[in-house]
């Protein structure tokens, strides 16, 4: 986050101080605990408050993707944190977003309007709908123009130009001659997953009477069909078609446009159902259009599958790295 200038900083960390009621000797400091891996992923603000220490993101406006950041951060742990508090000030904070900071244990903060932020959410990030679209083109080639770029995903040749500078400065990519290829793919999955951790779109778990995950997967296809409802499979379900692996035998994870048609996932008559368990989320950009049909299960396309298992971190990290490495021979049809 941009530095507001020195009397607004000093302003802001007074409210930071007042509002969550620390001692006169809380310190702001630089330092992340040792017990974090992954320290790429920074808050805004470190306070030190005796034993216990406060992780802080400050924004304008509170969303799922700032929200997920600090659950990633709280996920990170390596031995559970209990003198650590993750918090998020914002000015504007929508009900959802309280809702689910509460049922994740992330502090929330209402900053008046008046004070300067000067946050910018978006800058340098190679994980929004538009950048993902230049990502996955140049792993869909060896090497790649930025004409060809814009051409293949039908964004400017300004904005494929700047996300491509944005990867190569970050040594993700690299320019060979006048065309551009990605190099460091483990780089590119850490990145994608500090960005867009999965955590923050998830709604929850809904058991199931199913034995097997791929019954489960393409039972609910039919009947989530029939109602007419947007859906799609994504994270292991999805990777593990395209990528022919299996794993995850115990759990599907699913895409829903609403999160009312849960009550669709099983049946009102059957009740203690200990089946396959699926994972629900709800997505922060258009899943449902590119979808398709493969062995029988709606998935999510190849591009967001990859982007999607990055963002389970560790857990899907060697499967996402696998996928990008093979992108451009993953095939991606119907």
């Amino acid at each position: 986050m941009p530095r507001p200038d020195n009397s607004s900083e000093t302003l802001l960390k007074e409210l930071l101080k007042s509002d969550l009621h620390l001692s006169a000797h809380a310190v702001f400091q630089d330092a992340m605990p040792r017990s974090i891996s992954g320290a790429d992923l920074r808050p805004d603000y470190i306070i030190k408050d005796g034993e216990d220490l406060y992780l802080v993101e400050v924004k304008n406006y509170a969303t799922e993707q700032s929200l997920s950041r600090l659950a990633l951060l709280k996920q990170l742990q390596k031995d559970g944190g209990k003198d650590i508090k993750y918090v998020l000030a914002a000015k504007n904070i929508p009900a959802t977003i309280s809702d689910m900071a509460q049922r994740i244990g992330v502090i929330l903060l209402q900053l008046p309007l008046n004070v300067p932020v000067n946050a910018s959410d978006d800058e340098g990030r190679i994980t929004t709908e538009n950048a993902w679209k230049v990502v996955t083109a140049i792993l869909s080639k060896e090497l790649t123009s930025i004409k060809g770029i814009s051409s293949r995903t039908g964004v400017s040749y300004g904005w494929a130009h700047r996300i491509s500078n944005r990867l190569m400065a970050r040594g993700i990519a690299e320019k060979f001659n006048d065309q551009i290829r990605i190099v460091n793919h483990a780089k590119l999955i850490n990145m994608a997953a500090l960005e867009r951790p999965m955590i923050g779109m998830n709604r929850g778990i809904v058991w199931t009477g199913y034995a097997a995950s791929h019954d489960a997967a393409a039972g609910l296809t039919r009947s989530l069909e029939k109602s007419g409802i947007q859906f799609a499979f994504t994270g292991f379900t999805a990777a593990s078609i395209y990528t022919a692996s299996a794993i995850r035998h115990d759990s599907v994870y699913l895409y829903l446009k609403d999160e009312r048609d849960r009550s669709l996932l099983k049946s009102n008559e059957v009740r203690n159902l200990r089946g396959i368990k699926v994972h629900v989320y709800l997505p922060d950009r258009d899943v449902f259009t590119d979808s398709r049909k493969t062995d029988d299960i709606r998935v999510v396309s190849k591009g967001q599958s990859l982007l999607d298992m990055a963002g389970f971190g560790r857990s899907g990290g060697d499967l996402a790295l696998e996928m990008a490495k093979k992108y451009a021979s993953i095939v991606d049809s119907n």
